[in-house]
């Protein structure tokens, strides 16, 4: 049992220790061993509150439901988790398990959760929007057919309307649902491009923006289409400008860089990643739309445009990235992961490395 995956704890009536899976122990720092039988303070720091808390669950056999909130271990120690604690009973014995889940564990599967309905998203977009070009391809092929038999003028002009207006749903089925962009991939500096963020702002509100730079100096360049990876950002920018007219609030827009190490992109793992990151101090996206913001057409007063994002999605997917959002009522950010080329310098110096031994 000590060897379940969960972290796991369990106290009995008296709140004693009773049992600790080897993830739990690692997670609260103690040894179960020496902890069997002692009341779970040895633990904890617990308030009275607390144990009050404890207490009144075994009573009332009541549960406490999952959510994130702050514990105390022993020696002063704080961390920030999710956990939920379950009343149990065997032989008439009362007990209460505890199961714990990391913050950024919880994080990161929210990540990948999100990032996997991008993916079935963007799937079953293209596959719709292939079903949609064929028959608007078969109106353009029969109206060009028929406009050179049509001797009425008048006809003619309908059937240039029917040619027109197919082109131009085309178009739209190729921004809303197929969102493929042609990559013209270079060695850019992404700084450069974030320095044109604030004259890019200035152009589209009159109102004045404080704007904040943290920028990591060691960043090495992107791989990227310059052009197109502008396009994302000064979407994110017509986001920021939206929402922000919304408030009463002094206007204040942070752009950041870092480097990350280890970290997961649409399930695929990556040595290094670059995080862009544009936040705003906005009203924040209503929790109802959160999870759907990168669809097609979704929009509501915080976010006017209802392909923006979408688009931006499209464009960061296609260079191996992902792109987030977290928002609140202070504000929202929005992140941009990128795999970094360090990872493609790293291979080739192995191999270079492999061959000269092997020479």
């Amino acid at each position: 049992m000590e060897n379940i995956s969960s972290k796991v704890l369990v106290v009995d009536e008296n709140l004693n220790f009773v049992f600790a899976s080897n993830e739990a122990e690692a997670f609260l720092l103690f040894d179960s061993k020496n902890s069997e039988g002692k009341g779970i303070e040895n633990i904890f720091s617990e308030s009275p509150s607390n144990m009050f808390e404890l207490k009144r669950l075994l009573a009332e056999k009541d549960s406490l439901e999952k959510s994130r909130r702050k514990i105390y271990l022993k020696g002063g120690l704080e961390k920030v988790c999710t956990y939920e604690i379950n009343f149990f009973e065997i032989d008439s014995k009362k007990y209460l398990l505890y199961e714990f889940y990391d913050a950024n564990q919880t994080k990161e599967l929210n990540r990948m959760k999100r990032q996997t309905i991008s993916t079935v998203t963007a799937t079953f977009s293209k596959g719709l929007a292939h079903e949609i070009r064929n028959p608007l391809s078969g109106i353009k092929g029969a109206t060009q057919l028929l406009e050179p038999k049509l001797k009425n003028d008048d006809l003619k002009e309908y059937t240039r309307i029917i040619l027109k207006e197919t082109e131009r749903l085309s178009d739209l089925v190729t921004k809303i649902l197929d969102r493929q962009f042609e990559i013209q991939p270079e060695d850019v500096n992404i700084h450069t491009i974030l320095e044109t963020i604030p004259e890019y702002l200035g152009s589209i509100s009159r109102d004045k923006i404080e704007i904040t730079k943290d920028y990591d100096p060691t960043l090495p360049e992107l791989n990227i289409d310059s052009s197109l990876m502008t396009q994302v950002l000064y979407n994110l920018a017509n986001n920021s400008v939206d929402a922000m007219r919304t408030t009463d609030r002094e206007n204040k827009i942070s752009l950041k860089t870092r480097i990350h190490f280890g970290t997961f992109i649409n399930r695929t793992f990556h040595k290094t990643t670059c995080e862009i990151s544009f936040i705003d101090n906005g009203p924040g996206i209503p929790e109802e739309i959160i999870d759907s913001i990168f669809f097609p057409l979704v929009s509501s007063k915080e976010i006017k445009s209802g392909l923006g994002l979408s688009i931006a999605q499209g464009i960061v997917s296609q260079h191996g990235g992902a792109i987030e959002c977290e928002s609140s009522s202070s504000g929202t950010k929005f992140s941009i992961y990128l795999p970094l080329k360090i990872e493609d310098e790293d291979a080739k110096e192995a191999s270079k490395k492999e061959n000269y031994e092997s020479a």
